[in-house]
């Protein structure tokens, strides 16, 4: 998956609830390092998450898929609050990508 595709839609998730933790902040940045991204996709991307227009983007790769779906359920618990709205954006990407519930779940337990 593009490195660009993937902190967007991270970003995207960590504002859904409309605000951000020192720890969403903290993984993100970590991420962006990670991914080689540059100050100004990491400014798109902040600018890009508070706008109605944000969408996730979807990976075509079963493999991207899942790494995408393993980040987002990380990002979702790195602040140790689960967001109602986190989880529906979750939840909601899990079976645009075509994850069944099963799917769901061992994808969560490999994290653990």
């Amino acid at each position: 998956m593009d490195p660009v595709d993937l902190f967007n839609n991270l970003m995207l998730l960590a504002a859904s609830d409309g605000k951000l933790t020192e720890e969403e902040v903290a993984f993100l940045a970590v991420r962006a390092e990670d991914l080689g991204l540059s100050q100004d996709d990491v400014e798109s991307a902040i600018a890009g998450a508070s706008t109605d227009a944000a969408e996730l983007v979807i990976p075509n790769s079963h493999e991207d898929r899942v790494e995408l779906l393993q980040q987002m359920i990380t990002l979702m618990a790195v602040d140790g609050e689960l967001a109602d709205v986190e989880k529906t954006l979750c939840a909601t990407a899990s079976a645009a990508m075509g994850f069944t519930n099963k799917d769901f779940n061992e994808i969560i337990d490999s994290l653990l």
